[in-house]
């Protein structure tokens, strides 16, 4: 009961989220029951706070993210929703913390940019393959002998998973749901890593909202910028209005159109009907139905 009560908590909590969700796991903490942080946290302050280790772990931090569906929306979202990781809903109830809105998760490198802002040690972007065959030479007591590598790139690409401390595992919604869970779950079971993050790519429409409002907010600063400046220079010019527009926001609203895209619509419909006007008038002009070829005597009646 306990376990099916877990489960649909995780599903509510990821599916029903309006912004990318982030799932910490700590290991060695403590805590009888994870944390719910309702409040916005953009991805830098996530990732300061949860990655870190000591000198005895392999892996500082593992950061699995969850790419996008093929409509756009939540990997993580649909894969938890649907029932399809039930170890890591499992893993739900002692997680350290659990963020439900979290801003700026649009991609596995501007993940792995902030986490080399936070952290001093080597971040890694890898696939779920290459964590899981590092996962796997770290829990051998006894190193077998890896297959040398056939050119220089994978022999730099080998170098650099052995060297890092942080992984940024991507993961692809579509591959296999029982292997992402199982991954998953032994990063967080590992005595070799410290701390575990499960957080998802957000949604397509998310992305453009986003960088709607981004929009918005540049577009309102530099309004207040020109007016401030112009205010500025009329107090220079004017010392007698000293007191005039203390806000300097006010009267300053986001448009759709200016006046000049109204102006060339206003001229099109104009010029549209106009033109046909002129070819319907056109189109009335009538000529004579019968055509003689002797005209008539001039004086006479026909």
């Amino acid at each position: 009961m306990k376990i099916t009560a877990i489960a649909t908590g995780i599903a509510i909590t990821l599916g029903f989220a309006s912004a990318a969700p982030a799932i910490v796991w700590k290991n060695g903490s403590s805590t009888s029951s994870p944390s719910h942080i309702s409040e916005r946290i953009n991805s830098r302050s996530l990732l300061s706070t949860s990655i870190g280790g000591d000198d005895s772990s392999a892996l500082a931090a593992v950061v699995f993210l969850v790419g996008r569906d093929a409509d756009g929306s939540e990997g993580l979202a649909n894969l938890a929703s649907s029932g399809k990781l039930p170890q890591v809903q499992n893993k739900y109830g002692v997680a350290d913390s659990i963020h439900h809105h979290v801003d700026g998760v649009e991609s596995s490198r501007s993940i792995a940019r902030d986490a080399r802002d936070n952290f001093d040690g080597k971040v890694v972007e890898v696939t779920l393959g290459e964590f899981n065959r590092k996962l796997a030479s770290i829990a051998q007591t006894t190193l077998e002998e890896a297959p040398k590598a056939s050119n220089k790139a994978e022999q730099k690409r080998r170098r650099e998973i052995s060297e890092a401390d942080v992984f940024v595992v991507s993961v692809n919604p579509s591959d296999d749901a029982s292997s992402i869970d199982s991954s998953i779950v032994a990063a967080i079971d590992s005595s070799s890593v410290k701390n575990v993050i499960l957080s998802s790519i957000r949604s397509t429409e998310e992305v453009k909202h986003a960088r709607k409002l981004a929009v918005m907010d540049r577009f309102t600063q530099t309004n207040t910028q020109r007016v401030a400046s112009r205010r500025l220079e009329d107090q220079n010019n004017n010392n007698n209005n000293n007191n005039n527009g203390d806000d300097s926001s006010e009267g300053v609203y986001y448009v759709n159109m200016t006046p000049n895209m109204l102006s060339g619509i206003l001229f099109f419909f104009m010029f549209i009907f106009t033109a046909h006007l002129g070819l319907t008038c056109m189109n009335m002009i009538e000529g004579q139905d019968v055509y003689v070829k002797k005209m008539p005597h001039i004086g006479r009646e026909v």
